[in-house]
């Protein structure tokens, strides 16, 4: 007697079930809809920086796994770590937009160490030894851009 019982509410309970489902399709579609609208109406967030080889036309830059890892590990820093953490860089470009920029312009190990000492001279008590550059006013940081770094080749006349 009790086996019936329980059979008989578990078909219920299916049933039950399936129209609450068929019920909530229609309604489901158009809540997937609403939160589509709305999100084409919010702004796209102006610090979000992109990921390292996002442009690049290189499929083997794209797909290698070293870059993947690098690439991710920049990316998750600088949208995710670096809005938590607000630190402040002496430099300008920031010390993570110039290692992306020093990976990409000069390959994955010269641009890591032009990061390390970067990174490296990034803090107060190296800033003391800065008095002898110029202050970029606009953004009270000191330039260093990534062109400082590529070796200049001099042609000697005979």
């Amino acid at each position: 007697m009790q086996k019936s019982v329980n059979r008989s509410l578990y078909i219920i309970f299916i049933l039950v079930s399936g129209i609450n489902c068929l019920a909530q399709t229609s309604r489901f579609e158009q809540d997937i809809e609403s939160i589509y609208n709305l999100s084409s109406k919010i702004p796209p967030d102006p610090f979000r920086r992109p990921y390292i080889y996002h442009n690049e036309p290189s499929l083997l830059k794209k797909i290698n796994p070293v870059n993947i890892i690098f690439g991710s590990a920049l990316y998750v820093y600088q949208n995710v770590l670096s809005k938590h953490i607000s630190a402040d860089c002496l430099y300008t470009p920031s010390c993570s937009e110039f290692s992306k920029q020093a990976i990409r312009e000069y390959g994955l190990l010269k641009g890591i160490l032009l990061s390390v000492d970067r990174i490296n001279r990034c803090n107060r008590i190296a800033g003391q030894d800065l008095k002898h550059y110029d202050l970029d006013i606009s953004t009270n940081r000191y330039p260093d851009p990534i062109s400082r770094y590529k070796k200049a080749y001099f042609h000697y006349e005979k």
